[in-house]
C-alpha cells in the first residue's frame, strides 16, 4: 500500500507539474523526496536492453514441402525375386486389374505419347534401383503418366540382369498400373512402356 507521505508527494508533483511531457520543466528533489523515491524503488533492477525480437512470419514456419523434397534416400524395391527369369528376347507385359483394354492396346502398339524417358542400360543393380525410385517420384510429382524405361538386353543373352530386376520392381510399385515391352522404334525388347497412376 502507498503510505501517506508517498501519496502526498505524488499529489504535490501532479499539482505542481500539470504537463510532465514539457521538456522545459525540471523537478528539484528534496532530501525527503529522494529518500522516499529510493525506498519505493528498492529491489527494482535496470533492464539490460529494450530490444524486442521480431516474430517469425508464418511463411517461414509453415511452408509445405513439395513431394520432390521428401524423397527417401533408399528405395523400397525388394530383391526377393519370385518370378521366372526372362531372356533378352522375351516380351514383358503386366497390367493390374482395372486398366482398360483400349489403353493396354494403345501401349502395346506404341500409340501413347511418351512424356519422360529413363535409361538404365548398363547400370549396376543398386544404382538402377535408386534411379528408378527417384524417377517414379519425380514423374508422379509432375503428373506424368506415360513413360519409357530403357533396360537393354544385358551382356548375358540368357537372363539380362536389369531387365529381370525391372520386371520385378515395377510390379511392386503401387504407383505403376502396368507396363509392356516397347515397339521397335523405341527399343523393342530392350525397353518398356510404363503407365503410372493419376494423382
Amino acid at each position: 500500500m502507498v503510505n501517506r507521505m508517498t501519496a502526498k508527494l505524488l499529489f504535490s508533483i501532479f499539482i505542481s507539474y500539470p504537463s510532465l511531457n514539457d521538456a522545459s520543466l525540471h523537478m528539484k528533489e528534496t532530501k525527503e523526496e529522494s529518500t522516499v523515491f529510493s525506498s519505493a524503488m528498492k529491489g527494482v533492477k535496470r533492464l539490460a536492453h529494450t530490444k524486442i525480437n521480431p516474430i517469425p512470419t508464418k511463411t517461414g514456419l509453415f511452408r509445405k514441402k513439395r513431394p520432390s523434397e521428401e524423397i527417401e534416400s533408399q528405395s523400397t524395391f525388394s530383391d526377393h525375386d519370385t518370378l521366372e527369369p526372362v531372356t533378352a528376347d522375351d516380351a514383358l507385359c503386366f497390367f493390374k486389374s482395372g486398366v482398360q483394354t483400349k489403353r493396354i492396346q494403345k501401349m502395346r502398339t506404341g500409340q501413347c505419347p511418351i512424356e519422360a524417358t529413363l535409361d538404365l542400360h548398363g547400370m549396376k543393380i543398386e544404382g538402377a534401383r535408386e534411379i528408378l525410385h527417384r524417377f517414379l517420384v519425380h514423374c508422379l510429382d509432375q503428373h506424368i503418366r506415360n513413360v519409357l524405361i530403357v533396360h537393354g538386353k544385358g551382356r548375358s543373352q540368357s537372363h539380362p540382369i536389369i531387365k529381370n530386376k525391372l520386371n520385378h520392381w515395377l510390379r511392386q510399385s503401387a504407383d505403376v498400373l502396368g507396363f509392356c515391352s516397347a515397339t521397335p522404334k523405341h527399343g523393342a525388347r530392350g525397353a518398356v512402356y510404363v503407365l503410372l497412376k493419376s494423382q
